[in-house]
């Protein structure tokens, strides 16, 4: 049903009263310049600034919005703006029962198909969900999701208490516990959102120098390129005048790293991961502790060797790796360069570790292996943990790299359009 009262806007409104609201709300508008006309200039900024770098960005936007401004969408789709569903209207929809949430989509949908935008993301509004937001972009059958809020950890004491109470309402994880990476739930690809993104910085922290904002996404950058992790920078286009300075700043920090950052779309995040999940490895034995190697993956897979000797072009890359040129080719290690599993592992340990790349076997003969796991169970929380201990290691391993073409990160420009107008944000306080 879509006639549900779930927006947090409309349950203010009538707590506190509607007119406080709606004065807030033009204030906000009238702040940030919501006119169709500005809106289209903001847009038109911030996708110059993007043109600069040579790359796009994720925007995801609720139907009912969309719905009234086709012929603007169309356009910005037109230039290489990746355009994802931000639900029907703008509700929590944690709030809403599972059936509630497939009304939603289903109309959402519709609408989408009927203006011609293309579309195979979601991202919830508030980014705020339950398990049955998660069983509805199934049944949907959409190709990802980006509604995890992951928060870094960016700040000193002075904004320690702000920057809490935003990751409370998000319901953000801890990136130094949870890994900033694609995740397969059957056929549904999650992404984490990550966080202080604009709406923290301005509206939460006040943060109105641009040479602050540029401080901490530079941060975020410099930790996830360490890492091999995602970037998904929020920023909403309304806030590009004050935020070009930090955008661009991040842009060209991100195209001097080495190894590279690969620029992307959330949709193209998305297909690389499956793409490269699905890669097809041969291993044959040919004696005297030979190995001969046949990689059949997506173009630009990244082949990475370490402690091995290979008989392939390569170079060096990172952490002790080499880039290897070649998807076919032999390597020599007194054990087998791969990580051993025991029989009876846990399906979601195996899943995982295939994922990041890494070559496993199944096997009882432990002795065979320089990284052996015998893992009944494995959790989220435990992905980390075992991240480090691979990576920090030097025992001989031959994967396949995270990203394409020998990037070692991905950097991700995405941000909500919630509303174009004002009219846009007052009629959220209608949103059913």
């Amino acid at each position: 049903m879509l006639n549900r009262v779930t927006n947090p806007l409309i349950l203010a409104a009538r707590a506190k009263g509607r007119l406080g609201l709606l004065k807030r709300i033009w204030t906000i508008g009238r702040h940030y310049g919501l006119t169709s006309t500005k809106m289209d200039r903001a847009l038109t900024l911030f996708s110059r600034v993007l043109h600069n770098f040579d790359c796009s960005a994720t925007l995801s936007i609720p139907a009912k919005v969309l719905e009234r401004h086709r012929a603007l969408i169309r356009e910005y789709q037109e230039q290489g703006i990746e355009f994802a569903l931000h639900g029907y209207s703008h509700v929590d929809h944690s709030r809403l029962s599972p059936d509630d949430q497939l009304a939603h989509l289903t109309r959402a949908r519709q609408i989408f198909d009927s203006a011609g935008i293309r579309y195979s993301g979601f991202r919830v509004p508030y980014l705020r969900w339950n398990v049955g937001t998660m069983t509805a972009i199934s049944q949907q059958c959409f190709d990802y999701d980006c509604s995890q809020a992951l928060a870094w950890n960016v700040f000193d004491a002075r904004d320690v208490a702000a920057y809490r109470v935003a990751r409370e309402f998000y319901r953000a994880q801890p990136a130094e516990d949870y890994p900033a990476l694609p995740h397969m739930e059957g056929r549904l690809i999650r992404l984490s959102y990550c966080i202080p993104d604009d709406e923290i910085l301005v509206d939460r922290l006040h943060l109105t120098v641009s040479e602050r904002i540029s401080d901490v996404w530079l941060t975020m950058l410099r930790q996830t390129h360490e890492l091999g992790e995602v970037f998904a920078l929020g920023l909403h286009p309304e806030r590009i005048a004050l935020c070009e300075i930090p955008l661009t700043t991040v842009l060209t920090e991100a195209r001097s790293l080495v190894p590279g950052v690969w620029i992307a779309r959330l949709d193209e995040i998305a297909a690389w991961w499956r793409a490269r999940t699905e890669a097809q490895i041969t291993v044959s034995d040919l004696g005297h502790n030979m190995l001969q190697l046949s990689i059949d993956g997506p173009p630009q897979a990244t082949v990475m060797a370490r402690s091995v000797e290979v008989e392939a072009p390569a170079e060096p890359w990172s952490d002790g790796y080499r880039w290897i040129k070649a998807t076919n080719f032999t390597c020599c290690a007194p054990v087998r360069p791969f990580i051993g599993i025991a029989p009876g592992s846990s399906p979601a340990l195996i899943s995982f570790l295939k994922q990041q790349g890494y070559i496993i076997e199944v096997s009882a003969q432990n002795w065979l292996y320089p990284f052996y796991l015998d893992c009944l169970s494995f959790t989220p929380e435990d992905e980390r943990p075992l991240l480090t201990q691979i990576e920090t290691g030097h025992w001989p391993l031959v994967r396949l790299g995270r990203w394409p073409a020998g990037a070692r990160s991905v950097l991700s420009v995405t941000g909500d359009i919630d509303a174009l107008t004002i009219w846009d944000y007052i009629l959220r306080l209608f949103s059913y």
